[in-house]
């Protein structure tokens, strides 16, 4: 193998299975007014590393020698994921966008992740977004409903996506919420050791519950208070009810005022207080998707909400608001194992080439490309056995037959490759 490893390389039957994702994803992105938006692959550290700083400049690649004929430089790095360079693009344009402004972006991420299944250091992220300027938003609790949007948006694409490949599957959501994270370590006198627990919580399902206790200990946390944090990752939100935080219980509240929109839109979803989400501009809902009976795959698609996203690069500034985002490139290798990828090509026809009445054929091809028509002209006068085997070989539907008897009656014949059927078309 001559290729970098972890980096995904695809056969053209692969790439027609990664096409259908996205133009599924486009369209369901745009049929609830999500304006699709570009930014450069390519970001200043300033604004990459404004947020996290050190743990950031872990995962993303570095450039070097932009400036051509200057010293090499670490200035700029590939993006490692689409919500930061989309407060920057906010910042930018904010004078010529209306707000709330919808946003859908679908580009390539580069990430130094972790070598394993369904991971890679180069994927396809498909995001939404809806974000606000706090200062002329009257009432911020009114853009819930755009929480609750979000969710639903992302599972009515996955399930767009599963019935295209007619896979019997269903997404669910786990749903959890920052407030009520935080609310109840600050009830436990823990909000300093917040980061370091949420991290453990994460990983709780990795690892067994005895090297959770020891890491919890290790923190100087009592055995009570860790009995509490393990019966908090599975406790309903119920349980919550009689604890006495403000933060807390305005979470809940939020919470139950998305759940509300979600079981009007149908969208099943389930509370989980064992969903932390681990980065940082995630101040309110957060959730995770799943695939039925796939909870090895990992999580397929995430998001959140996220108050005054771009303070950190401006602290003059505070637009808010909330999204989430399809990992495709996840989703699409879950998909090329259970799903048979067999078209070679995208191309409807296939011109079969007759040396005698190649000059008319052409003219065909050029007609048949006028009407967008996905044509394909074969580009040797062999034996018809030999073509009809490559129109066969790519799952090309359909070979355009026109000899000399088919010209004398200004028609050609189109041969079905499926059924074998006939059908004659004016020439």
């Amino acid at each position: 193998m001559f290729k970098v490893s972890w980096f995904q390389e695809l056969l053209p039957n692969e790439k027609i299975v990664e096409e259908k994702i996205l133009d599924i994803i486009k369209k369901s992105y745009k049929q609830v007014w999500f304006t699709q938006i570009e930014t450069p692959a390519v970001e200043r550290n300033s604004v990459l590393t404004a947020k996290w700083g050190g743990e950031v400049s872990k995962q993303i690649f570095w450039l070097y020698g932009l400036a051509q004929w200057w010293e090499d430089t670490k200035d700029y790095s590939l993006h490692f994921d689409l919500t930061v360079p989309f407060a920057r693009y906010v910042l930018d344009h904010k004078n010529e966008l209306t707000f709330p402004f919808k946003r859908s972006q679908i580009q390539k991420v580069w990430r130094w992740e972790r070598a394993q299944k369904g991971r890679f250091r180069e994927f396809y992220q498909a995001d939404v977004d809806v974000i606000w300027d706090d200062k002329n938003s009257e009432n911020n609790s009114k853009n819930v409903f755009y929480d609750a949007e979000v969710i639903f948006v992302i599972i009515n694409t996955l399930k767009n996506i599963f019935s295209e490949f007619k896979l019997d599957k269903q997404a669910f959501v786990n749903v959890n919420h920052k407030k009520i994270i935080a609310g109840f370590f600050e009830y436990l006198w823990l909000t300093d050791k917040l980061s370091s627990i949420t991290i453990l919580i994460d990983k709780k399902d990795k690892i067994s519950h005895e090297v959770f206790v020891e890491w919890l200990e290790k923190l100087g946390i009592s055995s009570e208070k860790i009995e509490q944090i393990v019966n908090f990752t599975e406790w309903k939100i119920e349980d919550l009810q009689d604890i006495e935080n403000d933060l807390l219980q305005e979470g809940i509240w939020e919470l139950k005022q998305i759940l509300n929109y979600l079981e009007v839109l149908w969208v099943n979803v389930k509370v989980n207080l064992g969903i932390m989400r681990g980065l940082d501009y995630y101040t309110g809902i957060v959730f995770e998707t799943f695939v039925e009976w796939e909870r090895s795959l990992g999580s397929i698609a995430s998001g959140g909400r996220y108050e005054k996203l771009t303070h950190f690069i401006d602290l003059k500034t505070e637009f808010s608001g909330v999204g989430g985002s399809i990992g495709v490139s996840r989703l699409e290798s879950y998909l090329l194992e259970v799903v048979e990828a067999t078209e070679q090509t995208s191309s409807e026809y296939l011109l079969i080439n007759f040396k005698e009445t190649e000059k008319e054929i052409l003219k065909l091809y050029k007609k048949l490309l006028k009407e967008w028509k996905k044509v394909e002209f074969y580009p040797e006068s062999v034996k018809l056995a030999k073509q009809f085997k490559y129109a066969d070989k790519k799952w090309i539907a359909n070979c355009i037959i026109l000899w000399e008897e088919e010209l004398k009656q200004w028609k050609y014949k189109v041969k079905n490759m499926i059924t074998w059927q006939i059908q004659e078309n004016i020439f």
